[in-house]
């Protein structure tokens, strides 16, 4: 097997085995890997500190798998912004795992030109730390979203969330009434959406 190390933000994490863990991660190109973390449950030296949690921004080390579809083997995970901002309150965090389940849902294995939806997500879990409105980041990270993957046309009531970047989002507070008025509708083409893409 042959060497990697790149950048990633972990998007789920599942136990396997008494003491392995199964990593979906997304990296810079917006490509969705997994990877085996054999024994990350019992190494502290390794993998400690809960290093491999979901929104973790990380640098792995690992094994690159011979074929497509099979699990590449973690040798070493090391932290750059674990985003702490996003557990301060239940608010903030049920966000950070919705958009989590957005982009998990949607990325793709071989997927090498989706460089937008890496620096969405990142844009995202970090304006979610100092979010004064979790609902009015949530309108705008699913605008950016559902306009990047070509659901939804941009409305007029759209503009001020599509202008702004997603850094800005408290600047959008006064839009707080469109939110109220739109929001149901907008999570329902979500869920529409994630539903018909995580068939495919």
């Amino acid at each position: 097997m042959s060497e990697g190390k790149d950048k990633f933000i972990i998007l789920r994490k599942i136990k396997y085995s008494e003491a392995d863990l199964i990593i979906h991660a997304l990296s810079p190109k917006g490509e969705k890997l997994a990877f085996i973390a054999r024994g990350a449950l019992k190494s502290k030296k390794r993998f400690g500190g809960g290093i491999l949690e979901p929104s973790h921004f990380v640098t792995f080390s690992y094994k690159i798998a011979n074929e497509q579809g099979k699990l590449h083997t973690l040798n070493e995970a090391t932290l750059i912004n674990d985003f702490p901002g996003i557990r301060n309150d239940y608010d903030h965090l049920e966000l950070a795992l919705q958009v989590l389940d957005c982009v998990a849902k949607v990325s793709q294995e071989g997927d090498q030109n989706s460089e937008f939806l890496f620096n969405l997500l990142g844009h995202t879990l970090k304006a979610i730390e100092t979010a004064k409105d979790p609902l009015v980041l949530k309108m705008h990270f699913y605008l950016k979203f559902m306009l990047q993957q070509g659901v939804i046309n941009a409305e007029p009531w759209m503009a001020p969330f599509l202008r702004a970047n997603i850094s800005e989002t408290n600047s959008l507070i006064n839009h707080r009434q469109l939110v109220d008025e739109e929001l149901h509708n907008v999570e329902a083409m979500i869920r529409h959406y994630i539903a018909n893409a995580s068939m495919l």
